[in-house]
């Protein structure tokens, strides 16, 4: 029997049926890489692979770069990547901001709200800076954001609470809490907490607790704008909806490329 020995062994568990992000990084990926200076994609944040893999998988002629700071995300990607054969991945444990490539990248991508680890402007305009530094002269950086919302912003407490079954037959709850919001710094504090009960009666516990910012659209444009990455399209759903139309609150996808040398706004 299966014994998870961390918390991102679980991570696929809870977001298996999330695939509409996929289909929207994949399509951006096949929509521009005609255009591309060079073959390299980087992912910032990779975590396990969930959005990565099937996009390797669909373009062999790439090569893409998985780069995260937690080292145990960075072994189930590789090990789902052998067990797959997906052989055009370079994987990277690293900080995106301390991370160094000789060669450029012609596109980077951010999903599933991973700037939202930066907890301050400062933090975003650094990150943005580093990821600018990492792309070739026509590259382009594409990633969301959740769209803060005011009646979810005053929520503090138990947000979500359920039950998931892996392959086995095991049950897994997880319990998400905030319990401290700082609306001056626009930080949160999250709590995630495990409960794993196999099938032959044992119990396991694993904890994940992080501290999260979020960004208004104007903000983030801004900081963008600074660090020479013009906004191309502005999206509020992975259907590529336009920002303001759908069904509120959305999201906030930016879809960016870099300015070229020279180039006024």
């Amino acid at each position: 029997m299966k014994r998870y020995k961390n918390a991102s062994e679980l991570y696929d568990i809870f977001y298996e049926k999330r695939k509409e992000d996929i289909v929207f990084y994949n399509g951006i990926v096949g929509q521009y890489k005609s255009e591309f200076d060079n073959n390299r994609v980087i992912e910032i944040g990779a975590g396990t692979g969930r959005v990565l893999l099937p996009i390797a998988k669909a373009h062999p002629d790439l090569e893409f770069h998985a780069v995260d700071i937690i080292g145990d995300e960075i072994e189930v990607l590789k090990e789902k990547a052998s067990y797959a054969g997906i052989k055009n991945i370079v994987t990277h444990v690293a900080d995106i901001n301390e991370f160094q490539s000789k060669e450029k990248f012609s596109f980077a991508f951010a999903p599933f709200r991973v700037l939202q680890h930066c907890q301050s402007v400062a933090d975003l305009d650094r990150m943005l800076k580093s990821t600018k530094e990492l792309l070739s002269e026509n590259g382009r950086f594409t990633f969301d954001l959740f769209n803060p919302w005011l009646h979810m912003m005053v929520k503090e407490g138990v947000v979500f609470d359920g039950n998931y079954h892996d392959r086995e037959g095991n049950t897994i709850n997880r319990r998400v809490e905030i319990n401290h919001r700082d609306y001056f710094k626009q930080t949160q504090d999250i709590e995630e907490y495990y409960t794993v009960k196999y099938t032959d009666g044992k119990k396991a516990e694993f904890e994940w607790l992080y501290t999260t910012g979020y960004f208004f659209k104007d903000t983030a444009a801004m900081v963008l704008e600074k660090n020479d990455l013009n906004v191309d399209n502005l999206y509020s759903g992975f259907d590529r909806r336009p920002f303001g139309q759908g069904e509120y609150p959305g999201d906030l996808i930016f879809d960016c490329i870099k300015n070229k040398k020279g180039l006024s706004r």
